[in-house]
């Protein structure tokens, strides 16, 4: 479950993971490694969302997962701000 605590730990460091290692993984108590691939992807996902880059399926999918994952409505909408 992505929120917005585990959102500020990756705009603290900038989507960067190898970052956050070389830090001594802070805030690992919220925020774990697979995280990372989560926000990302589904970060890719919704900027082409946004873009209008991909079809009505797929996009009805991305926006199950983004709501399966967010912990709550204000989650969700910082994901769709940062992407």
């Amino acid at each position: 479950m992505i929120t917005l605590a585990k959102l500020a730990v990756y705009r603290e460091f900038g989507g960067n993971d190898d970052g956050w290692s070389r830090a001594g993984c802070p805030k690992q108590e919220i925020f774990e490694d697979k995280d990372w691939s989560t926000i990302g992807n589904l970060l890719q996902e919704l900027t082409m969302l946004k873009r209008n880059l991909v079809s009505k399926e797929y996009g009805e999918d991305i926006s199950k997962r983004l709501a399966e994952v967010a912990a709550d409505k204000a989650t969700a909408k910082a994901l769709l701000d940062l992407a």
